[in-house]
């Protein structure tokens, strides 16, 4: 693994001044209070350097929802939970908190309950990266049900009202970022459309099957050779004639403009809502 305690290191025969030595050089790196690692330890190895140095840590925050797979980069502080009572610091990697909590583990790590990290999360951080992280990780990570009960265990704790509301809000099953963002502000609109949907023998974007209304998010990909244009020609037409209205809009359009995007949805959808007696 690579990260070592002091008595570790001693029963393999280095000894004291052995340690010591290795430590000037760079070979060792001290990351904790009697916890090495070797030189540049990974995230994961930071991970286990504290669980190692305290029993009763819990992996939390950010570190769990790494953990977890909840994000795509890799967080820059350790975070990790201790009983209330307890008085340590640590360096400046890590960022410790205090609480009584239930222990999960994921990757081999004592960490928090997945549903938590929504709770840590909402208690840190908002906007985009918090939409993120639940659209990402609700019906993969942990389920919807799973994620409104915990919030119900844990009322009054900081986080959990906007965690309820990001459950009422999240779209889950996007397979983009332009996707998600689409999803979100039409739901934000009041439009709730189904996500990765089939329609017949295609698989569609974003469906709204009442207004007979499909949106298309098109990634750079939609022009790259003749033959995918002249399939998504194909496609497109087969939906036509069957009666959809299909939108497009470019992934560009979206980063670009994503209320106007909405808006035009948002319209098209009411109208053809309204239009067919639904």
């Amino acid at each position: 693994m690579g990260v070592y305690t002091r008595e570790q290191l001693l029963d393999s025969g280095i000894g004291r001044s052995g340690i010591d030595r290795r430590v000037r050089s760079g070979t060792l790196v001290r990351l904790l209070p009697c916890v090495y690692a070797d030189r540049d330890p990974s995230y994961y190895e930071l991970c286990v350097a504290v669980t190692v140095w305290r029993g009763d840590a819990v992996l939390s925050h950010l570190s769990a929802a790494w953990l977890w797979g909840m994000l795509d980069t890799t967080p820059t502080q350790v975070h990790a939970t201790l009983p209330r009572n307890t008085r340590v610091s640590g360096p400046d990697w890590l960022t410790l908190h205090r609480r009584s909590v239930d222990t999960a583990e994921a990757r081999g790590l004592p960490v928090v309950p997945a549903a938590q990290c929504f709770v840590d999360a909402a208690a840190t951080m908002s906007g985009t990266p918090l939409e993120q992280i639940v659209d990402r990780s609700v019906g993969t990570v942990v389920s919807w049900r799973e994620a409104v009960d915990h919030c119900e265990r844990s009322a009054g704790m900081t986080g959990v009202r906007e965690v309820r509301r990001q459950l009422r809000q999240c779209c889950p099953g996007t397979l983009s970022e332009p996707e998600r963002m689409v999803a979100r502000a039409l739901t934000a609109r009041g439009i709730r459309m189904e996500i990765n949907a089939w329609v017949g023998r295609y698989l569609c974007d974003l469906v709204d099957n009442c207004a007979r209304v499909i949106v298309e998010i098109d990634g750079r990909e939609f022009h790259s050779d003749s033959r995918t244009f002249d399939n998504d020609r194909t496609r497109q037409n087969s939906l036509v004639l069957d009666d959809w209205l299909v939108l497009r809009f470019s992934a560009a359009t979206v980063y670009r403009d994503i209320e106007r995007v909405a808006d035009q949805i948002a319209a098209v959808v009411r109208r053809r809502r309204k239009s067919r007696g639904v």
